[in-house]
């Protein structure tokens, strides 16, 4: 049965939960979880860069016309005039042209990186992968971590393809529509204001759908269509818990790495580097992943709970 919007529609898999064990609570639970598969998140997070280096390199140049539309006036010009006000001169080894060009790269890695771990840019196959092997982490459920990957990436390649093609879309779409409507001088400047908020605010709730969409690939028997009509609601139904998993990501993928980056030490560098090869991706993921269960165990499988087939 389908149910309300297929809210209530389930078809594969169990809910994988402990009756014999209490609930511990959203955070408590999530950070034992956390700290116990803690050098398993490590692996994934190396397979993550592995497998969605493709993802990356398209993340990176629309990070640069995203950038771009968010921020107009970003640019190696503006960021020389920055330099300049605050009294910095360039050296014999590095000019401040050099240096602008090199801090609007460190934007556009950040963003690029923030594109990924946030799922608005990603391989579609292999995330469904990743999304499985994190949903059975969140379940306390053991996973075979290669063959569990590479079946789940083979089983759900077309929608998870699909969906991730829709997602780039659907950004460059926003960039587009961003770009335009800052520079329509036919309208006036209080409409193409309201325009460019009306944007940003629908492509920051495609941004919060992202956190659903993979796990309902790997766990139910839905379309597309009805993917993204759930994903809709839990962004209504769940936005305390999206927010806050919002916060945090930001934190993970921007404040930390770009306070690393932009000290512009060999030091700092390193240690962003590491941050990205061991931590960043997989960390943001897994906690996506245990707000998006948390909901889906409680509105989709709510009734398998009680009468579990």
């Amino acid at each position: 049965m389908a149910g309300f919007f297929g809210l209530f529609d389930f078809t594969r898999e169990g809910p994988g939960v402990r009756k014999d064990e209490p609930d511990k609570g959203p955070v408590l639970g999530t950070l034992e979880i956390l700290t116990r598969r803690f050098w398993e998140l490590i692996k994934l997070n190396l397979m993550m860069l592995v497998f969605n280096l493709p993802a990356l390199i398209v993340a990176f140049f629309l990070a640069i016309y995203l950038l771009a539309a968010l921020f107009p006036g970003l640019s190696v010009a503006t960021l020389i005039e920055s330099f300049q006000a605050l009294g910095l001169e360039g050296t014999a080894e590095q000019s401040l042209e050099a240096a602008a060009v090199s801090q609007l790269t460190v934007f556009y890695l950040i963003t690029a990186f923030a594109l990924a771990g946030l799922q608005l840019v990603a391989a579609g196959p292999f995330q469904a992968g990743f999304a499985f092997i994190l949903r059975n982490y969140i379940r306390d459920e053991h996973v075979f971590t290669w063959s569990d990957f590479r079946e789940h990436a083979r089983d759900n390649w077309r929608q998870s393809l699909l969906a991730s093609l829709i997602s780039v879309a659907a950004l460059i779409v926003l960039v587009i529509n961003l770009t335009f409507y800052r520079t329509a001088d036919f309208l006036p400047a209080s409409a193409r204001m309201a325009i460019q908020i009306l944007l940003s605010a629908a492509g920051l709730v495609w941004l919060l759908m992202q956190i659903y969409v993979y796990p309902m690939i790997v766990t139910f028997k839905l379309t597309l269509g009805q993917i993204y009509r759930n994903s809709l609601l839990f962004v209504i139904l769940r936005l305390p818990s999206n927010l806050l998993y919002l916060l945090i990501a930001a934190v993970l993928l921007l404040v930390v790495p770009g306070a690393l980056l932009m000290n512009g030490s060999v030091a700092m560098i390193l240690i962003a580097a590491v941050w990205y090869l061991v931590l960043a991706l997989a960390v943001n993921q897994f906690i996506a992943m245990a707000i998006a269960w948390r909901g889906i165990r409680r509105f989709m499988l709510k009734d398998h709970d009680e009468h579990p087939a």
